[in-house]
């Protein structure tokens, strides 16, 4: 994701794309004007384990913050978590995230969540009932969720009555039964109440469920989703989604994936929305209030479909004008576009981000403008539905394969669309103009700014050198293959690099570690 101060449409800078995307609202630096602060953004199954971060529940518009890691495991590390009487041990409270490793469970792979919800507009609440369809991944007598503010009510495991205990974010579930490796396992969980903000402990301007006093939304990275369903909170375990939200008449809803249905009885209407490919939980949205639906037809079998709130119908219309034809330019560079549908969503808030969740990315009020200038960043959140949606990161560490990925089209985009962008220039002068805030390795980035500059602007750069090193054939024929080899799992940096000179049949390994590992930022080949 990413902050974005107003840019000049005539900028075509890469330094002018700077977007921060993975929850992508965008960020750009518009030439000869580098801040000395640079805005920061936001924002697959294993067996994992690791220790865990122990956040503190707050209330609506606080935020749920880390406290220290602690050190439950599961056995899939060797560590702390011991078998019971019958072998069966408590599954891991954190993923084993090498920046945040209290995100995330250990010990089981959700395949589906149902997630039925009714929104009282009056007291901003919600009753809910989630049912999560996972499969163990090793013998467990407990496991955890990630879940934050609200009240659980009950839950059962495969239809028994099942013990629980919550200890600030982490919903700890005893199994009635041991739940044995390789087996399905499905869990209800009732809860009710108000939703809250949820943090990781980094800079970002939104934290998930946002209730604006007349407009909900959802929209947070890396963490958010905890704060309204137990989740297990980490982009390694993906999952399909369907979403039923009751509303009274008169407000519309709308998420990820397609509507399949509109049930309305005694003054309230369930909006039903299923996805059929899995997604990171970071990226599921959905927004309450009174919207504007829009259905664009379709491109190369993709359905287009819009959600304007009714304010910014014309802006959101203005914006996405152009989504068809940036769906097949970018097909032709990195293969057929992922999923079965996409669109904008636009609420009425004016959070200054975009984030690319699947099939709907969202866009802050100021981010759309009727004279469409803030094409840059459509295109940048249209980009990650390939690279960072489909091809997801294995660690919060790898951020730059979503960011990078994402600000390098932007630049793609304006050389297939532009007569006479230079991208060599664009990139030459890109590191004349904001070097100085490129300074911090993309590889390796700070927890705290998971969504600095440079893991947007000299990831893109990485991506370019590289070009420059392999030759444009090798090149794109890298970033295909990257799509068709890993799309719909995850992938880390050294898939990539590995991936980058197999295809190439180069050794990249000193440009690779120049580009994101070293302090410096190197010189264009």
């Amino acid at each position: 994701m990413a902050r974005h101060p107003a840019r000049s449409r005539s900028a075509v800078l890469l330094a002018a794309t700077l977007v921060i995307g993975a929850c992508s609202a965008s960020v750009e630096l518009s030439a000869g004007e580098p801040s000395a602060d640079p805005p920061v953004d936001e924002a697959g199954p294993a067996d994992e384990a690791g220790p865990a971060d122990e956040p503190v529940d707050t209330q609506l518009d606080e935020e749920v913050t880390p406290a220290e890691p602690g050190v439950t495991t599961d056995d899939t590390t060797g560590d702390t978590a011991q078998p019971d009487d019958s072998g069966a041990v408590p599954g891991a409270a954190g993923i084993g995230d090498s920046l945040y490793p209290g995100l995330g469970n250990g010990g089981y792979d959700v395949d589906h969540y149902k997630l039925d919800l009714a929104f009282d507009p009056g007291t901003r609440a919600i009753d809910a009932i989630a049912t999560i369809t996972a499969t163990a991944t090793t013998d467990l007598s407990s496991f955890n969720l990630d879940f934050s503010g609200l009240t659980v009510e009950g839950v059962t495991v495969d239809d028994v009555p099942a013990d629980f205990e919550r200890i600030d974010t982490e919903l700890t579930i005893d199994a009635p039964t041991v739940l044995a490796a390789g087996e399905p396992f499905v869990t209800t969980i009732e809860y009710s109440g108000v939703p809250a903000l949820v943090s990781a402990g980094t800079a970002t301007p939104v934290g998930g469920w946002t209730d604006t006093g007349s407009d909900v939304y959802v929209a947070g990275e890396p963490t958010g989703a905890s704060g309204w369903f137990p989740v297990n909170e980490h982009p390694l375990d993906k999952a399909t989604y369907r979403i039923e939200i009751a509303v009274p008449d008169g407000l519309e809803v709308a998420a990820n994936g397609l509507l399949v249905d509109e049930i309305s009885a005694d003054g309230v209407t369930t909006w039903v929305y299923d996805t059929r490919d899995p997604m990171a939980s970071y990226l599921v949205t959905l927004a309450i209030g009174e919207l504007t639906l829009v259905d664009a037809g379709t491109v190369d079998g993709v359905v287009i479909r819009h959600a304007f709130a009714d304010e910014l119908t014309d802006e959101g219309a203005a914006e996405a004008e152009r989504i068809p034809e940036m769906i097949e330019v970018l097909a032709e560079l990195f293969g057929p576009y992922p999923f079965e549908a996409y669109g904008m969503l636009v609420v009425d808030d004016s959070f200054g981000a975009a984030l690319e969740t699947q099939t709907l990315s969202i866009f802050s009020s100021d981010l759309v403008s009727t004279d469409a200038r803030f094409e840059s960043i459509v295109v940048h959140e249209l980009a990650h539905q390939w690279f960072g949606d489909s091809v997801s990161i294995g660690d919060w560490s790898d951020i730059w394969l979503n960011e990078g990925f994402a600000t390098y089209a932007e630049a793609l985009w304006l050389e297939a669309t532009e007569p006479g962008f230079d991208i060599d220039a664009s990139a030459a002068d890109l590191i004349a103009v904001v070097g100085s805030l490129l300074d911090t390795p993309p590889g390796s980035p700070d927890p705290a700014r998971l969504f600095d500059v440079s893991v947007y602007q000299r990831g893109g750069l990485t991506l370019h050198a590289l070009r420059r090193e392999v030759g444009d054939d090798a090149f794109f024929e890298i970033l295909q293959t990257w799509v068709a080899r890993y799309g719909g799992a995850n992938a880390t940096t050294v898939d990539f690099i590995a991936l980058a000179e197999e295809v190439s049949g180069a050794d990249l390994g000193a440009l690779f570690d120049a580009w994101l590992f070293d302090p410096e930022v190197p010189a264009l080949g």
